[in-house]
């Protein structure tokens, strides 16, 4: 485990340092030049002002690196986690599985005593030196990728992913890649990427668990990770997701590999009671349970997931459509005279491509409009979206008026119009 928050470290400093160096966090949190697309219920989460968000970012980099080197890990981990919940609900114009699964990931090893060996820590004498910890730890990330893992196959079980034609949409703009981009251009390459990410994403974790075919997998692992990496450009996913193969290596084997001694027998530790232990096997069974639970909410809501998006956030439906729209509001007053608004005025081009093919996040946009004008106001949405390469269908019933519109967390919403699939 404490390998494991070493690797774990890196890659929360790698992000929240990266963010800045890389123009992430000036893309996200400080262009928008009016609007922010909170997670619902979290308006008044809101980006610091001014360059607030960059010193922000620097904070949880120096976070990242006590968490890294295990000094006052507590501490920091907690706050890490209070900072990176902060940041996720802040905003989901760029919404990655990633962040969530980070955010998961930050709340276990808040719980998880990482620092109990090749820390400051320990050596410092703040916790007592252990080589060994309960199973129980170790378990709990393997189901929790499990789960992950599981889920991205199963989302991946239709039509438009399994002709590969998803993955041609997404290849067609990467033949300029250096050396590998002409592989992009195969027809073969997108029915086996395809069908090589189901079959991957189902397997990977039995066969991590599985002796026999435990180093081969990781290698496969390596490389698909870095596949994904170079041809996606997806942050530091894939680095999370190799380092999270130390968790299926033996112990001994690991530290053979990094030179580390052997492990010496710990000290006679006091079991806690067994109450505590029932409250501890309860937490756990019920924050795995949720994982399940979250993931197949979508099946209750009428429509496609793929088109209605109702259902999608926190289901580990990881890059399987693409999509373009086109969006125009129309805002009359009380006196029904036409509103003129630019709404580039209040958005960047991300946030507009992205609300553009989104019902919730163009019923956000509406909210504000309202805000703006008044209640008074009346709203007619005109949204062309185009799924996976197809016609262009509207999304958003242009009779509505989206001032007066409800949105529900688990309801369908029926001024959000259903695609025809047969439109090609």
């Amino acid at each position: 485990m404490s390998l494991w928050r070493i690797f774990f470290g890196l890659v929360l400093l790698f992000e929240t340092a990266g963010s800045n160096l890389v123009g992430w966090t000036k893309q996200v949190y400080i262009d928008p030049p009016r609007f922010t697309f909170n997670f619902m219920d979290f308006d008044w989460l809101q980006p610091l002002p001014g360059d607030g968000m960059y010193y922000y970012f620097w904070v949880m980099a120096v976070l990242a690196i006590c968490i890294t080197v295990g000094w006052r890990y507590r501490i920091a981990m907690s706050l890490f986690t209070i900072g990176w919940a902060g940041l996720y609900f802040m905003h989901k114009t760029s919404y990655n599985n990633h962040h969530y699964l980070m955010l998961l990931l930050c709340l276990m090893m808040v719980f998880t005593p990482g620092h109990s060996n090749l820390s400051y820590d320990a050596k410092q004498g703040r916790v007592q030196r252990r080589d060994h910890l309960p199973a129980l730890y170790r378990w709990s990330y393997i189901v929790l990728l499990l789960i992950v893992y599981t889920y991205a196959s199963v989302a991946k079980w239709y039509p438009d992913w399994t002709s590969g034609r998803v993955t041609e949409l997404m290849f067609s703009h990467k033949s300029d890649i250096p050396v590998i981009g002409i592989i992009y251009t195969w027809p073969i390459t997108s029915v086996l990427v395809a069908w090589g990410g189901i079959l991957f994403d189902l397997l990977v974790i039995p066969f991590l668990l599985w002796k026999r075919t435990r180093v081969v997998t990781f290698w496969i692992a390596v490389v698909f990770h870095m596949f994904n990496s170079i041809t996606f450009q997806i942050g530091t996913f894939p680095y999370m997701m190799i380092a999270s193969m130390a968790l299926f290596f033996p112990a001994p084997k690991v530290r053979k590999f990094f030179r580390q001694p052997e492990a010496k027998p710990d000290a006679n530790y006091a079991l806690p009671g067994q109450n505590f232990q029932r409250l501890a096997t309860s937490i756990f069974v019920l924050f795995m349970t949720i994982q399940v639970l979250l993931p197949l909410r979508h099946h209750l809501i009428e429509g496609s997931v793929y088109w209605t998006e109702e259902g999608h956030k926190l289901s580990w439906r990881m890059m399987l459509r693409s999509k373009q729209g086109n969006i125009h509001f129309r805002i009359i007053d009380a006196q029904g005279k036409l509103i003129s608004h630019s709404v580039r005025e209040d958005l960047t081009p991300s946030q507009y491509r992205n609300m553009a093919t989104h019902p919730d996040q163009i019923w956000q946009y509406c909210q504000f409009l309202k805000k703006t004008y008044g209640n008074d106001i009346e709203i007619y949405v005109l949204s062309w979206v185009s799924l996976n390469g197809r016609k262009f269908q509207q999304l958003i019933d242009p009779k509505v008026d989206m001032a007066k519109a409800q949105w529900h967390r688990y309801k369908h919403e029926s001024w959000i119009l259903p695609i025809d699939w047969s439109l090609q």
